[in-house]
């Protein structure tokens, strides 16, 4: 190890470039890519791990648990959350960052619900939680509007508006469930415009394909011209459409420069939940969309709560579930959706990265090892001396 300003790591392997290599980082950045000495790689380089969708503010709050249906869960959900304290929400969410930085997950967006049992408690609590770790962690607070507030009543709105003034980076909702969708969706983008931040939303998180409300969204965001400004959460229903209703839809999607977070492991467990085997998996058309040039994400979505029992926070466990589940087989595309958009490591770039004790990404995938180095701004903020 280097001093406090310039770590260098040997015996490195990079995705899209052959042979193994010496990492230098120096006041925060890539300072150069040489070739190393070494014949193999201990570490694979990847750009740090984002995870574009979590829930922090519910993590860990089972230890076992199997719903039998979506709407077994979210009524447990309910339950469980209106026994959360202040000081629960703020250990839950800091247990989720801390374990995202051990996994190597340098930037974290989590959904943060607003709605009459949360009131405010929950944002004032993961808000605490992000100071705890701002150094090691870039943790993106989404102000979200829960189905338990219905955005076409006065009073949801009000209490969303309250949020905002507790200075979140985007705004959330699930308007499937709202008893009015258009006019959900005419509070909710009238806020984004006059708070001027993003918006992130549940949508279609179901597989009728009657009930999709993508197509009235995308038309709206075009409309309001505030393409670029909306991310898709979910999008179950994509996967129902004949080719060519799905086809058009992807069209208006990429038009309105909205990016899709795929969630694979929630849905798997959740979608077609009944009596028997489910034929119907949920999982949005991945492939389809980065065909036709729409920007697709994965985010980890629940971790240990009542919608999804299981996971860690590990963006490799998501991505190999994405892997399998989506055929996102091209490694250039896995690892941009896990990282952003960035598929590499290139001089000059952000010293934001994960080292992990594997020879390549499928070794990574597979095995998922533990003790990873990761970096923030050049800094080694989890792992072993490398």
């Amino acid at each position: 190890m280097q001093p406090s300003d310039e770590s260098t790591v040997d015996a490195v392997a990079l995705i899209g470039r052959a042979g193994v290599h010496c990492l230098t980082l120096r006041n925060g950045a890539v300072a150069s890519i040489r070739p190393a000495a070494k014949l193999e790689a201990r570490w694979l380089a990847l750009p740090g791990l984002v995870n574009l969708h979590a829930h922090a503010d519910r993590s860990f709050a089972v230890q076992s648990f199997r719903p039998r249906s979506f709407a077994e869960a979210m009524a447990a959900a309910t339950a469980g959350k209106a026994a959360f304290t202040s000081a629960d929400v703020e250990t839950r969410a800091t247990r989720l960052f801390e374990r995202s930085i051990t996994h190597g997950v340098t930037r974290l967006r989590t959904h943060t619900d607003v709605d009459p049992v949360a009131e405010l408690r929950f944002m004032h609590s993961v808000l605490a939680a992000r100071r705890v770790v701002a150094s090691r962690l870039d943790v993106d607070v989404i102000a979200f509007s829960t189905s338990r507030n219905d955005l076409a009543e006065t009073e949801a709105v009000a209490r969303l508006e309250r949020a905002i003034e507790l200075g979140p980076d985007f705004l959330g909702a699930s308007l499937n469930a709202s008893s009015d969708p258009p006019r959900a969706l005419d509070a909710l983008l009238t806020l984004a415009e006059r708070s001027n931040l993003p918006v992130d939303l549940h949508i279609d998180e179901h597989l009728d394909a009657g009930r999709a409300l993508t197509p009235m969204v995308a038309e709206a965001v075009i409309t309001r011209g505030l393409q670029g400004r909306v991310t898709f959460s979910h999008l179950c229903v994509l996967s129902m459409l004949a080719a060519d209703h799905a086809r058009a839809l992807i069209d208006k999607i990429a038009a309105a420069d909205v990016t899709v977070i795929a969630l694979p492991e929630t849905n798997l467990l959740l979608q077609d939940r009944m009596e028997g085997t489910p034929r119907r998996r949920g999982v949005t058309l991945v492939r389809e969309l980065l065909a036709a040039g729409v920007k697709v994400r994965l985010g980890t979505d629940n971790v240990r709560d009542w919608f999804y029992p299981f996971g860690d926070g590990d963006m490799l466990e998501t991505a190999r579930v994405a892997a399998v589940a989506a055929h996102l087989d091209d490694t250039t595309e896995l690892v941009a959706a896990i990282c952003d958009g960035r598929s590499t490591i290139n001089e000059g770039a952000p010293a934001d990265l994960v080292l992990i004790p594997a020879s390549s990404f499928d070794d990574a995938l597979a095995r998922h090892p533990a003790g990873r180095l990761v970096f923030k701004a050049g800094r080694q903020v989890a792992g072993p001396s490398p």
